[in-house]
């Protein structure tokens, strides 16, 4: 200790760091974050005078005169200091801000050299189309549009690295090969129309995230790229599963299908040309009547059913995998069944949210998994007794179980038990003296929603957010 501290007496690490990486440190900061960092450091202070971030909205700045004035000011001062602009982020509600927009954007692409731009124009404002010089600019790294009109190929966009399309129209069939977008690395399509919405993606060498979410109907869809990493499809109109081909993306790691119209045989099909995925999340896709996992390298699966799901049965037989989320509708009668082989007792973290089944169903589920750590049950009104028989047990949850009556651990490593409902249950643990540290939690309040949502979000190896509030939704409503 007394050797660190004479390496680092006197000495300013933070000033010391490379003028990029501070750089990128400071795109990372909020305003207020900024403003309290500036005055700590004289070195970025001086360093802020050559990085700006302009953002700006008419609900700020109104009427449009006020915003005109000030982002007009804010251009100058850019120019005349000759300091690189990072972001330009604006906001509209009214048309008539359009026409300022068009010289703004002349400004910022072919004068200043903006690296980021982000439109966001409100629905009620109608569509907003996209000036032709944007698409030639050179420095343009990261493009997100909003209810914008797209009248050119996104082939023209050669400098991005990341394109986010919400509510946007398409003139335009989107076919980028392996020539087009060199640098692109993430490919966002959210609610997009067109007359014909085509996308063919074949051999970007950099791109690894794609995201095309309830745009359509989709028409044709094609991606073949090896370096895609992670493939997220949400298909609000349901197209059948045919004019979907991802088979080309062989390297992909993380697949979310959400209501796509696919049957067993082109589910399984599919599955099979991805060897190495490692997440399966599967949404709502009412069609499916048998869902069967036995790639090795899955580690994690997730699976939600709707109401009418016409699921039956899902058959898991990986060896690797860690996380695992049943999430159903309350009074869903579809029955579906859950069948695990021996081999997958490395599970670790198991939820399981309105799994209609026998107490001794349940129980015979929760065995098979000898390394089990964390432990939810969501939503079984009916359950009164549970043994729970893994011994490296920490966490344990149970929620919305308003008649259960006993509790039984068979255990040395419980620390954490949380029980929301009605009544608290009698609780047990095989061996009390090693479980010392044990944390207990009863909730009997009608305010347990809240409660909920907090332990949601606290699931180790669970990364998406919306995960969460989509149990929440599952979840039933205890009865008055």
């Amino acid at each position: 200790m007394k050797r660190m501290k004479n390496d680092n007496d006197g000495v300013d690490r933070i000033s010391e760091l490379p003028e990029c990486l501070i750089r990128q440190i400071m795109s990372y900061l909020s305003p207020a974050e900024v403003a309290q960092m500036l005055v700590v450091s004289k070195y970025w202070y001086s360093m802020r005078a050559t990085y700006r971030q302009l953002h700006y909205s008419q609900f700020v700045y109104h009427p449009p005169s006020i915003l005109r004035f000030i982002v007009d000011l804010a251009l100058r001062r850019v120019l005349r200091e000759k300091s690189d602009l990072q972001l330009f982020s604006i906001q509209l509600i009214s048309k008539t801000a359009y026409p300022d927009l068009d010289n703004w954007l002349r400004t910022l692409t072919l004068k200043i050299g903006v690296k980021m731009l982000d439109l966001d124009i409100q629905v009620l404002c109608g569509l907003y189309t996209l000036p032709q010089l944007v698409f030639f600019s050179k420095t343009l790294r990261i493009l997100k549009l909003r209810c914008c009109i797209l009248d050119q190929p996104l082939s023209l966009f050669r400098s991005l690295r990341k394109l986010d399309l919400d509510r946007c129209r398409i003139k335009l069939p989107i076919i980028l090969n392996k020539g087009d977008c060199p640098l692109l690395e993430e490919f966002v399509f959210c609610c997009c129309t067109g007359f014909d919405v085509v996308i063919h993606i074949f051999d970007l060498p950099k791109l690894h995230t794609v995201k095309i979410a309830e745009s359509g109907p989709i028409n044709e869809l094609v991606v073949s790229c090896q370096s895609i990493q992670s493939f997220i499809i949400v298909d609000k109109f349901s197209a059948p599963l045919s004019v979907i081909d991802i088979n080309g993306c062989h390297h992909l790691k993380l697949l979310h299908l959400q209501s796509c119209n696919m049957t067993d045989t082109q589910f399984h099909h599919l599955l099979s040309k991805l060897p190495l995925l490692e997440e399966l999340y599967v949404f709502h896709c009412y069609t499916l009547e048998k869902i069967k996992i036995s790639n090795p390298r899955i580690k994690t699966l997730v699976v939600s059913l709707e109401c009418r799901t016409s699921l039956k049965i899902v058959e898991i037989a990986a060896t690797n995998l860690k996380i695992f989320f049943f999430l159903s509708y309350p009074f869903n009668e579809s029955q579906c069944r859950i069948k695990v082989a021996n081999c997958c007792s490395g599970l670790e973290t198991l939820v399981l949210c309105n799994y209609f089944a026998t107490e001794r169903a349940i129980q015979n589920l929760i065995s098979k998994f000898s390394l089990l750590e964390n432990l939810w049950l969501i939503g079984f009104p009916n359950l009164q007794r549970i043994r729970i028989p893994n011994p490296q047990l920490k966490r344990l949850h149970l929620v919305g179980c308003f008649k259960l009556k006993a509790v039984k651990v068979d255990g040395p490593n419980l620390c954490e038990f949380c029980y929301i409902g009605h009544e608290s249950p009698k609780f047990s643990v095989s061996d009390m003296e090693a479980s010392g540290g044990l944390r207990s939690e009863h909730s009997t309040s009608s305010f347990w929603r809240g409660r909920l949502r907090k332990m949601l979000y606290d699931i180790v190896g669970v990364s998406e957010e919306r995960l969460a509030l989509m149990i929440l939704k599952s979840v039933s409503c205890p009865p008055s």
